[in-house]
């Protein structure tokens, strides 16, 4: 008996147990043709289904699943997804004939928010997509034209399996692991080309508590790469929000001269995220303009207390 051919992308997709919107996902992947569906669990679900490949991880870290699951994987190419994540039609085929080029090593698109995301979900990625929030790296929420980028998000990346294996995908950080895997790639001196065509919908975590308290964890684990001189984590715009929040806080300290000065641009901050977040209900709008102020503030906080300092479990690691 002959063996089933080799599938040509095989999609690694951590969790740590199978739920409603794990099982969404794997129903969009398997919809593609020649695609493999490598699922990384804590442990074996009761009820998956049989064409998914399946290398139950114990309670490791994202990023050690994703590494077993390039090891079990069979395709020649092998995207990152996230369980919470649905693939777009023209999804493999976007990546296959974009990794042509040798000299790029991952190819990263949009992640989109699905039409039947919640409501708070959807103002979360609002936030995000507003150009006060994501600034030069708004292209992460926004088909816009492709370019070279320098760290994009393993919720949509896509790599040769050989070029996966060689950087390797494992290490310890719990959070902000696809900013330590783009750094590798770019050490090997291969690009990551972003393309709008490679679009995923990714649900989102609801404004403002799961929203702010993700954004902290990565806040600090950027704070932390940025104190290690990472190649892509000095870039200014990662530096803003704590430099916004050193200013609102400088007022105390100022000449009396000076505090007219503040006054304005405190007054004009506001003014442009109220202006950021217009939308024509009012309910939705002024959530939105302070869901980025909100935003502006925890990074500000969380990367100041990396870059002085204060350090992460997964560096003692």
């Amino acid at each position: 008996m002959s063996s089933a051919p080799a599938p040509r992308i095989s999609a690694i997709v951590p969790l740590i147990a199978l739920n409603d919107y794990g099982r969404r996902c794997i129903e969009a992947l398997l919809r593609h043709d020649g695609v493999e569906v490598v699922l990384i669990p804590d442990e074996r679900p009761d009820d998956l289904d049989p064409r998914v490949v399946c290398v139950p991880s114990g309670t490791a870290n994202t990023s050690v699943k994703r590494q077993l699951g390039v090891e079990a994987a069979r395709g020649e190419y092998v995207a990152l997804i996230d369980d919470d994540a649905l693939p777009a039609g023209g999804w493999p085929e976007v990546a296959i004939t974009t990794l042509a080029d040798p000299t790029i090593g991952a190819v990263a698109g949009p992640s989109l928010t699905p039409d039947d995301e919640p409501f708070l979900g959807q103002l979360s990625f609002r936030v995000f997509a507003s150009p006060l929030v994501s600034g030069p790296h708004r292209w992460r929420y926004s088909q816009v034209a492709a370019r070279d980028v320098d760290d994009a998000p393993s919720v949509n990346l896509v790599m040769r399996r050989a070029d996966a294996l060689a950087v390797r995908l494992d290490t310890p950080w719990a959070f902000g692991e696809d900013t330590v895997l783009c750094e590798r790639i770019i050490r090997q001196g291969w690009r990551i080309r972003y393309t709008p065509e490679l679009v995923v919908l990714h649900s989102r975590r609801p404004l403002w508590r799961g929203h702010l308290r993700q954004l902290y964890r990565w806040s600090r684990r950027r704070g932390a790469f940025a104190r290690a001189g990472g190649l892509n984590s000095l870039q200014p715009s990662y530096f803003a929000p704590t430099a916004l929040l050193l200013g609102v806080l400088s007022r105390p300290v100022l000449p009396r001269p000076l505090r007219p000065l503040w006054t304005l641009g405190a007054t004009g901050y506001v003014a442009t995220c109220v202006a950021a977040g217009y939308d024509r209900r009012p309910a939705r709008w002024w959530r939105i303009a302070g869901g980025i102020m909100a935003t502006h503030v925890v990074y500000g906080v969380g990367f100041a207390l990396s870059m002085l300092g204060r350090r992460l479990p997964e560096e003692d690691a």
